[in-house]
């Protein structure tokens, strides 16, 4: 007696695979090592204006290869991006961040495993300024992280040795 598997089944066992293997790859446990170990804003002053650029920075521990990292401002993803893996180097990434109101920020980076953050107070923008609008965010979603991780594009990696 033959058997005769209908196309959709086979689809839908192809689709259900491949399901289980992204579930395999995202539920996998990071070593701590990988930790966000530092995170900071670049910046020579002590004052945050609404609508100025500022570079924000996430490190993990040298070794521990890339790690995408999830920024936020106040709860909101402002952006995410894969740490760089330049053997030697920190592994590190960064963002623009522009807050758009005054008053107190809380900044986060989030490595799945380790988060870290920085209050920021903002002031109103500086008089005879005017203000910037912020980047539009990418890298928030497990998606956009998912089709972005190992591809070797689409972050803002940087690295210092």
């Amino acid at each position: 007696m033959t058997m005769h598997i209908h196309p959709a089944r086979r689809i839908g066992w192809g689709i259900a695979g491949l399901a289980a293997s992204l579930a395999a790859v995202t539920t996998s446990t990071p070593t701590a090592a990988a930790d966000v170990q530092r995170f900071w804003v670049a910046t020579a002053e002590n004052h945050y204006y609404a609508g100025a650029d500022y570079q924000l920075y996430a490190a993990t521990a040298q070794g521990a290869g890339a790690r995408w990292v999830i920024f936020s401002d106040n709860g909101t993803c402002i952006g995410g991006a894969l740490t760089n893996t330049v053997p030697g180097y920190i592994p590190m990434v960064g963002l623009t961040w522009t807050p758009t109101t005054a008053g107190r920020h809380v900044l986060t980076a989030d490595d799945g495993q380790t988060t870290k953050s920085i209050t920021a107070d903002v002031q109103p923008t500086q008089a005879g300024t005017t203000p910037r609008t912020p980047p539009t965010p990418t890298g928030c979603g497990k998606l956009q992280q998912l089709l972005t991780t190992g591809s070797g594009t689409g972050s803002a990696a940087i690295g210092l040795g």
